[in-house]
């Protein structure tokens, strides 16, 4: 290797250590976790509306509210892939409506009211919990 070709190859080596972690940062960035454009927000929200149907057991309390389901997800569950899904009148999943990381309060916007709603860990391939809710 000549004097040009080092000297180009140093430049060119710096370039690629500088734009590559920028490259990085902007792809993390728009990472998106579902194709559900990320529509929970962990912050709670006090609201003075009255539910339309409320729902617990050990693992959540859910509460459905006009344009939003509210989840409050009591402790961190063992699954790192929990995914909620809206339930069909059959039982099974039919859309996606978000995902679960951390214990914590989770505000979902629905445009409809859902049967019911099932948490499922997809890699694993398992249920987690499936609950159906009764509308008048």
């Amino acid at each position: 290797m000549n004097s040009k070709q080092r000297k180009a190859h140093k430049y060119i080596w710096l370039l690629i250590a500088l734009v590559v972690p920028v490259l990085m940062v902007f792809a993390i960035k728009d990472l998106d976790l579902l194709s559900s454009k990320s529509n929970a927000s962990p912050n709670h929200i006090i609201s003075k509306e009255k539910p339309l149907s409320v729902f617990e057991n050990d693992l959540v309390k859910t509460a459905v509210f006009d344009n939003r389901l509210e989840l409050i997800l009591k402790s961190t569950l063992k699954n790192s892939s929990s995914v909620i899904y809206e339930m069909d009148k059959k039982g099974n999943k039919s859309s996606v409506i978000g995902q679960l990381t951390t214990a914590g309060i989770y505000n979902f916007k629905i445009n409809n009211r859902p049967k019911g709603i099932i948490i499922s860990d997809d890699l694993k391939n398992i249920t987690i919990t499936k609950f159906s809710f009764k509308w008048d």
